[in-house]
């Protein structure tokens, strides 16, 4: 007795259900994870800057950035407790994958006209985005910055111009509240990160091709009410948050600290364009093998050519696993973005020279025209725009752009899906191969995710030495490392006498996160560096330019992880203060986690450690 034979919709849906449970699957293990870490580690450099910014954002306009004015009401809000912001962006994570998933999947529909009459092919799309975004895990501290408010918010526009470009090819004016939601979004990212004009720029000559579809009317109102947007966004900023007059100026004065220190952009863009060749070797030299497989898989037209496609694709495939789990480039972790990265290009590029291949195979007559061959410009240009987003999301970093770029990894994962879902004319294996790759970058993305919050997270200790609950109030509700714990202890109790809510601290270098452990508040910027002194002494003088920004009995605690260079010790005199004459050390180094605790020796007389 023979079985009934599948038909092509009841196909459609066992595939659409395994990719939602596969993808889907894949997506909870990193959401739970990040949920599982957010109460684990504190580090005292990077996040403790972050944290401690926001934790004074309406008190202290010196900062490079506005970041602060966007995560700072939030910090507030939530009581100033960093586990509940670590799930404030988690939350901000998902929502904002699962609207670019909805976004593009809905796009997308309308140009596969054999797509399955069902929402399934919808969720299917966004459970394989969600699941690629587990890599805003790989590596960054866990509490948000601006790299991910220049990446959601990348995302968001994204999704902004994928609406616009549903309108458009369904003949609907697009909606006013969508261009406006664009300027404001717009407005959001540029008070967090300046730099962002450069992606918003690219993101905005999008939308433009997009409205372009509908006339010159179309694109000067989308224009009108985009800065519709972004007046709305600045006066929301000056009436509920913090006065413009006030945030520019101090964002304005740090910059003009670091202009002659920082990259120039000639500098910058060389260093991004040898460290992207470099890249790009070195995935060559590893997954080329693949690379070529599904070429030749492509334009396998005949009979014997295909057999030879599927055996070169499945001996590259088993090559390209092995490469990664030898060289261990999918774990996530600061160092090792430059491995993972070749692992998530590769898998990108074999979507990239897939379709290609298949437009150019049906152009030529080599196989049956797909349906990325008959792509409009409008959606090359949105294609194009995904597949570029990540690294140009990424531009203004002093790190290759891959470090931070890859983060936006679910911009490529909506490209290989459009790619899989547009080469039907292809062979089997063509289709088969793009197909594994997609759904390994997925597990591979993961793998990232999961390694980056338990074995190597950002500065702190893997999730097995995180035994010890948090005792200061600052910290509640995080378990630290005992010995850290131990020591953040003993140093609260021994400047018990000396530091009280709001006291002025200053920490050289590196160390916010120790100022903000003690509850203290900044002096100058709340980063400080150890390649930049001199602009932590600028952010000195100028926090004092208008009078020093404590009471007369309550200078700054000094913190020193080194010896005090004659640049803070001069920054000092300008406030008025003699480092010599009006400072001791609170004791040995031994008994204060080997940091300098310097206090004012008019409380040392009248108070005992």
């Amino acid at each position: 007795m023979t079985g009934v034979p599948m038909t092509p919709r009841s196909r459609q849906f066992v595939l659409l259900v395994g990719v939602i449970v596969v993808a889907g699957g894949l997506a909870a293990w990193w959401i739970l994870t990040a949920g599982r870490a957010a109460n684990e580690g504190f580090d005292i450099t990077d996040e403790g800057y972050y944290l401690l910014s926001y934790r004074w954002w309406d008190s202290n306009p010196l900062a490079l950035t506005g970041v602060q004015y966007v995560y700072g009401p939030v910090f507030e809000w939530l009581g100033y407790d960093i586990e509940r912001l670590r799930l404030f962006r988690l939350l901000t994570v998902v929502l904002v994958h699962l609207l670019f998933g909805y976004s593009f999947m809905r796009w997308l529909r309308g140009r596969r006209p054999g797509a399955a009459p069902t929402k399934l092919w919808e969720l299917a799309g966004m459970a394989v985005i969600l699941a690629a975004g587990g890599m805003c895990y790989s590596w960054l501290p866990l509490s948000p910055g601006y790299n991910d408010v220049v990446l959601l918010g990348a995302l968001t526009l994204v999704s902004c111009v994928l609406w616009m470009a549903t309108a458009v090819d369904r003949g609907r004016p697009v909606p006013f509240w969508l261009l406006v939601s664009a300027g404001l979004v717009i407005g959001v990212m540029v008070l967090a990160k300046w730099t962002s004009v450069v992606v918003i720029g690219l993101i905005v000559v999008a939308a433009v091709v997009v409205l372009a579809g509908q006339g010159v009317r179309a694109v000067a109102r989308g224009f009108l009410l985009t800065l519709g947007g972004l007046a709305l966004a600045a006066l929301v900023v000056q009436l509920f948050v913090v006065r413009l007059n006030v945030a520019v100026p101090g964002i304005l004065t740090v910059n003009r600290f670091i202009a002659g220190t920082s990259y120039t952009p000639t500098v910058l863009l060389h260093f991004y364009w040898t460290s992207g060749l470099n890249l790009l070797g070195r995935t060559l030299r590893d997954h080329g093998i693949l690379l070529v497989a599904v070429a030749v898989a492509v334009i396998g037209r005949w009979r014997w050519l295909r057999f030879a496609a599927a055996a070169l694709a499945l001996v590259a495939f088993v090559l390209s696993v092995r490469r990664v789990v030898v060289d261990g480039a999918a774990l996530g972790g600061s160092q090792h973005t430059p491995d993972y990265a070749v692992t998530l290009l590769a898998a990108v590029l074999v979507a990239v020279v897939a379709a290609a291949a298949a437009v150019v195979a049906g152009r030529v007559g080599v196989t049956d025209r797909s349906l990325l061959s008959r792509e409009n410009t409008r959606g090359w240009v949105i294609l194009g725009l995904l597949v570029v987003l990540p690294l140009i999301q990424a531009f203004g970093t002093n790190n290759p752009l891959y470090t931070i770029g890859l983060n936006g990894f679910a911009a490529w994962a909506a490209v290989m899906v459009a790619v899989v879902t547009g080469i039907g004319a292809t062979p089997v294996v063509a289709r088969m191969t793009v197909g594994i790759v997609t759904v390994a970058s997925l597990v591979a993305a993961t793998s990232i995710a999961y390694t980056g919050l338990f074995r190597y997270p950002y500065r702190s200790a893997e999730h097995s030495d995180l035994t010890a609950a948090a005792k200061q109030p600052a910290l509640k509700g995080l378990y630290l490392p005992p010995a850290a714990e131990r020591n953040f202890t003993e140093l609260a109790t021994r400047l018990s006498a000396y530091a009280s809510p709001g006291r002025p601290m200053l920490a050289f270098d590196q160390m916010a996160g120790l100022v903000l452990m003690l509850q203290g508040k900044p002096v100058g910027e709340a980063w400080v560096s150890p390649k930049e002194r001199v602009r932590t002494a600028a952010g000195i003088e100028e926090a004092c330019r208008q009078g020093r920004p404590w009471a007369p009995d309550r200078p700054p605690i000094i913190i020193l992880n080194r010896r005090i260079s004659n640049v803070e010790i001069t920054a000092l005199r300008a406030c008025g203060l003699d480092f010599q004459a009006d400072y001791r050390l609170l004791a040995p180094t031994q008994q204060t986690m080997d940091v300098q605790v310097w206090v004012p020796r008019s409380e040392a007389a009248t108070k005992t450690p």
